[in-house]
């Protein structure tokens, strides 16, 4: 349903309709509240969750139990802090870890469809990465609908936030130009800043660097709370983090995963990782080799393909998936346009590279050899996935981390979703969750699914932390009920 704004007080104001948004609503209702808003600067409902694929990462949910897998709170905390080498804010990620399961439950419980497979994401000790039958748009769509059919929760769109309301150093509300609406708790969930090539180049330098980087999420995302944070002293964190996916620059297209064939190597003509490493490691080790990495086939790749690209990371509902860049008529295009540089010797392939011949072409000798043998020695790429470079021409194209899918600087928050100011204190009155929120995602993105339980999570969190303030004046009595 549409609002208008109202100058009259609401109980919780909601800032973006993305996942985060959208569980903060209903929770804030669970919890209590009995008039939230959820304020949206686009005409269309969800935000950059929409376009994502939904999969979100969760320990000890009824799905894993299903499928048998022991999996807890504690282990995902141990492999998040592990794999992020504690550089993130154990607090917030404590809290994520101990309500992923129970929030995968809750979203199925609204109607949200999963697969019954769940797929290690990436570097994690147990599969905990849930499919939706979907993506991003089935998960909006669910959560939408349980917002229109409650009596409490009114949705207002093409209304951009320009700043919040404050008095006495209480956040209570926020304003459009000469319009304002008055809350007893403000949650802000208004995504990343993806979109705004400004704050991409002074917040996340890597990606903003990146020649032909382009951003996967909405327009809507142009960090509009960096400013406001500013106007109540919050605290920011996770400047230079975020998501970046290798990406050849062909077409513009979410591909998240590299077909297993492909032979990867760096400035230095060697290989640095298993070609099938999960994307979140590859960006962080991309970013330690200055971001350009070379993937080499030879011509057998360039034949129609007999079937679907073979991927290590076969999500459920993907079976049957075919590459775009990575197709046989691509390929043979590129070739055709000078972007697949191709030779009939690997060192001369180096030569147009601008690679060292004799390493490379040792690089190409070794992996031969383990693909004859049927074993990776140095990183155990699996031996489906070895495949030999011994049909000339051989091929080769550079990759760069060019697909931006989230970004990590944002305002800091503690485990129940209250906005920290500068001191150490909270911003009375603020709460925020997902994407804009800095501190809870780490350099390295963890296993598939991070980003989403973060909006999952912390939208509840911060939707039932708001509802329960906003119905306790400010000495903790009970405001009456309208």
């Amino acid at each position: 349903m549409d609002t208008d704004m109202t100058e009259d007080m609401i109980d919780v104001l909601v800032i973006g309709s993305g996942a985060a948004g959208l569980a903060a609503a209903i929770s804030a209702v669970e919890a209590g509240a009995r008039s939230v808003v959820v304020a949206e600067s686009e005409a269309v409902v969800g935000g950059s969750s929409r376009l994502s694929g939904g999969l979100v990462m969760g320990a000890g949910s009824r799905f894993q139990k299903a499928a048998g897998i022991d999996d807890s709170a504690d282990l995902m905390f141990a492999d998040y802090m592990a794999l992020n080498y504690w550089d993130v804010d154990p607090g917030p990620v404590r809290r994520l870890a101990e309500r992923s399961g129970a929030t995968v439950d809750w979203v199925a419980d609204l109607g949200v469809r999963f697969f019954d497979d769940l797929v290690f994401g990436g570097g994690e000790s147990q599969p905990r990465v849930h499919v939706p039958d979907g993506g991003g748009q089935h998960v909006i769509d669910v959560l939408l609908s349980t917002c229109r059919r409650s009596d409490s929760i009114d949705i207002a769109l093409g209304l951009r936030v320009d700043r919040l309301l404050v008095e006495n150093r209480r956040v209570v509300g926020a304003a459009i130009a000469d319009d304002e609406i008055r809350a007893g708790a403000v949650v802000v969930a208004t995504g990343g800043f993806g979109a705004n090539e400004a704050l991409l180049a002074q917040h996340f330098p890597s990606a903003g660097k990146v020649p032909g980087a382009w951003y996967i999420g909405a327009d809507g995302s142009r960090g509009d709370a960096i400013e406001w944070a500013s106007d109540v002293t919050a605290q920011m964190a996770g400047d230079n983090r975020g998501l970046r996916l290798l990406d050849p620059g062909f077409v513009r297209e979410l591909e998240a995963f590299l077909p297993g064939w492909l032979l990867m190597v760096d400035s230095t003509g060697r290989r640095f990782a298993s070609e099938i490493s999960p994307y979140g490691i590859l960006d962080r080790l991309m970013e330690d080799r200055g971001d350009r990495a070379w993937m080499l086939f030879d011509s057998s790749k360039l034949e129609p393909a007999a079937g679907p690209t073979r991927y290590k990371h076969q999500l459920p509902g993907w079976k049957n998936r075919r590459s775009t860049n990575w197709g046989s008529d691509m390929l043979q295009e590129q070739v055709g346009a000078g972007r697949v540089m191709t030779a009939d010797t690997v060192e001369e392939l180096a030569q147009r590279l601008g690679l060292p011949a004799p390493e490379l072409a040792g690089t190409v000798r070794r992996y031969n050899e383990f693909a004859r043998n049927g074993e990776d020695i140095d990183y155990e790429k699996s031996a489906e996935f070895l495949d030999a470079l011994d049909t000339p021409p051989f091929c080769a194209v550079e990759v760069r981390p060019r697909t931006v899918c989230w970004t990590g600087y944002g305002v800091r928050i503690d485990r129940d979703a209250r906005v920290l100011d500068q001191t150490g204190g909270v911003v009375p009155g603020l709460y925020a969750a997902g994407e804009v929120t800095g501190g809870v995602l780490g350099r390295t993105y963890v296993g598939s699914g991070n980003a989403y339980a973060n909006c999952l999570v912390f939208g509840r969190v911060a939707g039932a932390s708001a509802a329960a303030l906003s119905l306790t004046d400010e000495v903790g009595a009970a405001r009456p009920q309208s």
